[in-house]
């Protein structure tokens, strides 16, 4: 009788000899699932979401998160640096907020903390005794924002200055535009004094022109080391006197000095002009008349070459008893050698020279010798001589700190109502004069130093009284010193991140309100271009045929025209508002997206499972929503992020060509208009420069994240 076996026993000891295996045992067989129902394992793996499948893709793109990252930071800052930062960005800013250098640290040896070094100034050395007054130009430098000045000693120069001296003057013109170059004096007609010259009764006479070639220069200069200036021929170097008859249209030129390589005229030999003058122009009255000094090439083989020559000095004297005529010809009393470095720029009509003579008779020269046409000739500066030197300049101390200024009652009032500061007088009327009646205590007391912008008392002898209005009351003011940005409202010395521009305003909100403005335009631009060209791709690309073939030509012609043109003529048209961009921006600028999503629609519309939907019945809106699209949006969404930071490129490009918004910031206007500061102030151009970089950059990796975050054929892949 067989074994009875149970149901979860399995018996290979009883088996048949040619089927059992020594090998193997009973113990190696145990039903694990005896008397139970077999059905299928559940899985393994939780069920998700096509979002959060992509966001899990997504985060697997590190460069991608940091650009996303990017983005959320820079969208943040756009939207609420501008509400949280009270600092002005309009056009009507203090300017004492002019030019600040970015500012984020105190005294950090120049990172960041609001100062910029100084190379090679000239510097104010005519009081040669005391190095203490040693300074640049005021105008240019305050000294209270001077810091760790380092004296460089005397050297030549080239560079126009007006603490510079000696030096020449360099009469010169390019062969290749001219034929002559030659510097002007100021016509007695369009200057602030004018006059007649009458040489009927005065004289006038060159008692000294002294023009020299390099071996002259290092006669006189005793350097050997001096060169004359580089790429230029000596020229032949003459003196002339141009005048206007009444009612001629021409000038009249009267050769005083033949032209010649050198010129030594001395006052031992001195030169008498005005018989010269009144015989060629047959007249002894002018008052439409200048000298100039001109140079020409001494032969007709440096005809086209660079030709100058370098003036060393030039003296014209009267003895008219005229006191404009005296005074206009002092303007050339001093050598030229004296002027230094009087030329501020090739540009200048009336170029400033430095005093020149001695004791009662010195005179200020405020442009004797200017240039007539900066194109075709030139004026300038060489070897000249200057005391250089380099300092720490601080912008904020230079600008918003202590100062003397006038302040007026009303402001003390307001400083007294406040708690800032207090003083103890009257103003009374006694015999129909207003006088200060001070009383016994202090008359004037700081109470907050913290607040209150004047820093010193003063004596009430200072006051100055007047009255506001006939029968009114009276009032009174006092030029005292004061920490001027405490004057402004601020109780701490103000720091602004990325500094300010030319117009004072603070480049941190100013940045990230033209980021705003710029988002805000690519955002909207974006949003109707990627919806009309998605419509548009998806019906060209699906239906084909005549359909798409019409579609096709419609959108070559469009973008065939220029998108620069486009908008050029859009706003030329309709003006530079932010919805005419917007329009001129979207009349093209769905071509691409519109492209893309055609290709895609043309690659999916035969696969398999769009042809057995279709085959069950689906319709063309559902097989395009539901089957097409979903695969094809990975790619057309690259393409289309891509979109808002070419707006912003396209914004700044068209700013360049001076289209820009008109009262209203974007990157584009900020570069636009600091384009000039590249070289002064960099910063200007660089911030915002970092900010377009960024955006481009972050969009353009968020945009790869995005594609493989969003391609249904990568859902579930680990990897």
């Amino acid at each position: 009788m067989a074994k009875k076996v149970k149901n979860n026993d399995f018996d290979l000891v009883n088996l048949p000899l040619e089927a059992q295996d020594p090998s193997i045992s009973q113990d190696d067989f145990v039903l694990q699932q005896a008397d139970k129902e077999i059905h299928e394992q559940k899985f393994q793996t939780k069920p998700t979401t096509f979002l959060k499948d992509s966001l899990r893709r997504f985060s697997k793109n590190k460069s991608s998160v940091v650009a996303a990252y990017i983005l959320g930071i820079l969208v943040l800052l756009s939207i609420f640096v501008p509400i949280f930062d009270r600092n002005d960005v309009s056009q009507a800013q203090n300017p004492a907020f002019v030019n600040l250098q970015p500012k984020l640290f105190d005294n950090a040896n120049g990172f960041w903390d609001g100062t910029v070094k100084v190379e090679d100034t000239a510097v104010d050395v005519s009081n040669p005794d005391d190095p203490s007054t040693w300074l640049p130009d005021p105008a240019l430098y305050k000294p209270s924002g001077i810091t760790n000045i380092k004296y460089k000693g005397e050297h030549y120069t080239n560079v126009p200055d007006q603490y510079g001296k000696g030096g020449y003057l360099q009469v010169a013109y390019y062969g290749s535009t001219a034929e002559e170059g030659y510097a002007i004096s100021v016509n007695p007609k369009e200057s602030s004094n004018p006059f007649t010259l009458d040489l009927s009764s005065s004289n006038l006479t060159v008692t000294s022109f002294v023009v020299v070639d390099e071996a002259g220069l290092r006669e006189i200069e005793g350097d050997n080391t001096l060169a004359a200036p580089s790429n230029y021929t000596l020229g032949l170097t003459s003196l002339e006197f141009v005048f206007l008859k009444e009612g001629d249209l021409e000038e009249t030129v009267v050769e005083l000095i033949e032209p010649a390589l050198t010129q030594n005229i001395t006052p031992s030999e001195p030169v008498d002009i005005s018989s010269t003058i009144k015989d060629v122009a047959g007249q002894d009255k002018f008052d439409n008349f200048y000298f100039r000094i001109t140079v020409t090439a001494p032969d007709e083989q440096h005809k086209h070459s660079n030709v100058d020559a370098l003036v060393k000095s030039l003296v014209i004297t009267t003895d008219s008893t005229d006191e404009s005529v005296r005074e206009y010809f002092s303007l050339s009393k001093g050598k030229l050698g004296e002027i230094g470095m009087s030329f501020t720029n090739a540009m200048d009509a009336a170029s400033r020279l430095p005093e020149v003579g001695t004791g009662a008779n010195t005179k200020t020269n405020f442009g004797f010798w200017g240039i007539e046409n900066a194109e075709k000739h030139f004026v300038g500066v060489y070897l000249g001589k200057a005391t250089f030197a380099s300092f720490t300049y601080d912008t904020y101390k230079a600008t918003l700190g202590e100062r003397t200024m006038t302040l007026y009652s009303d402001k003390f009032e307001e400083y007294r109502d406040l708690g800032y500061c207090d003083f103890d007088f009257v103003i009374a009327k006694e015999g129909g004069v207003a006088k200060i009646i001070v009383s016994e205590s202090t008359p004037f007391t700081i109470l907050d130093e913290n607040k209150c912008p004047v820093t010193s008392t003063f004596e009430f002898s200072d006051v100055e009284v007047y009255q506001i209005a006939v029968g009114g009351e009276y009032s009174w003011s006092v030029d005292v010193d004061v920490v001027y940005y405490k004057y402004l409202g601020y109780e701490t010395m103000p720091k602004f991140l990325m500094g300010t521009d030319k117009n004072g305003r603070d480049m941190f909100k100013y940045v990230f309100e033209g980021l705003r403005n710029s988002l805000l335009l690519g955002v909207i631009t974006f949003a109707v271009c990627f919806l009309f060209g998605l419509l548009w791709g998806a019906v060209s690309g699906y239906f084909g045929g005549a359909v798409d073939l019409v579609m096709e030509r419609v959108t070559d012609i469009l973008s065939g025209v220029p998108w620069i043109v486009v908008m050029t003529l859009v706003i030329l048209k309709a003006g530079s508002s932010f919805g005419t961009f917007v329009l001129a921006l979207c009349l093209t600028g769905w071509i691409g997206t519109a492209s893309t999503t055609r290709t895609q629609f043309y690659r999916f519309r035969g696969r398999e499972y769009v042809l057995a939907s279709r085959t069950l019945g689906a319709s063309d809106a559902r097989l395009i929503a539901k089957h097409i699209l979903p695969n094809a949006m990975g790619t057309i969404v690259t393409g289309a992020v891509l979109m808002i930071p070419s707006v912003i490129f396209s914004e700044a490009t068209i700013s360049y060509l001076g289209l820009g918004f008109k009262n209203l910031s974007s990157l584009g206007v900020i570069l636009s208009n600091n384009q000039a500061e590249l070289t002064s102030h960099p910063y200007q151009l660089i911030f915002p420069s970092v900010v377009i970089a960024l955006i481009m950059i972050s969009f353009n990796l968020f945009g790869n994240g995005l594609r493989d975050a969003i391609n249904p054929s990568l859902k579930g892949e680990e990897e």
